[in-house]
């Protein structure tokens, strides 16, 4: 019995201790004077359930005006999906990014990102920018390769098009537009020659 209550009570001492020690830990490591103001938020999970409520209240830049707001509107520091980062806002971060792609700023893939979509050729942790080939979403029908194939029947469907629809005296765009990207892609993509 004097066994079972010392056991019980290592338990309940490391279940109380364990938590005040990972807090004090991530608390040293977050009080670096370099970083931009922000929070990291919890440990492991950071502020990602914070981002998908946003999101899926439809308005995940709510997330990101929200913390410009209450850190800064240039720069804030988060946590998202096990990674830590610097969000950059506005037009001078725009300018920064992209004035200094592949000398102070560099795309990756983050690990959990990895994991989600499987990607073998990303999976390498060494990537050279040089090396490196994104994973392409587009099917083959839609490369600019394929594409030069339906130039002439574009054309030909833009001539009937205007010969049919569109009158001299008045022409409404939109209408005329949208039949007229509903008819090609029934053309291009289905081999449908009318889509009615």
């Amino acid at each position: 019995m004097d066994l079972f209550f010392s056991v019980l009570l290592y338990l309940i001492l490391f279940s109380i201790l364990l938590p005040i020690v990972i807090l004090i830990i991530y608390s040293r490591k977050s009080s670096n004077p370099n970083l931009p103001p922000g929070t990291l938020g919890w440990p492991v999970i950071g502020e990602t359930l914070e981002f998908a409520l946003a999101c899926q209240g439809g308005n995940p830049a709510k997330f990101v005006k929200d913390r410009m707001n209450k850190y800064s509107p240039q720069v804030f520091k988060t946590s998202l999906l096990e990674a830590n980062m610097a969000v950059i806002c506005g037009a001078l971060g725009n300018k920064f990014l992209f004035s200094n792609e592949d000398k102070l700023v560099v795309s990756w893939w983050q690990r959990s990102m990895k994991k989600i979509l499987c990607f073998p050729s990303v999976f390498d942790e060494t990537l050279v920018r040089d090396n490196f080939k994104p994973p392409t979403f587009l099917p083959q029908f839609l490369k600019p390769e394929a594409l030069q194939h339906y130039i002439a029947v574009m054309d030909s469907m833009a001539g009937e098009h205007i010969k049919i629809y569109w009158s001299p005296r008045e022409v409404k765009v939109f209408p005329m537009a949208k039949k007229y990207s509903f008819s090609l892609a029934f053309r291009v993509f289905m081999s449908i020659a009318d889509p009615r």
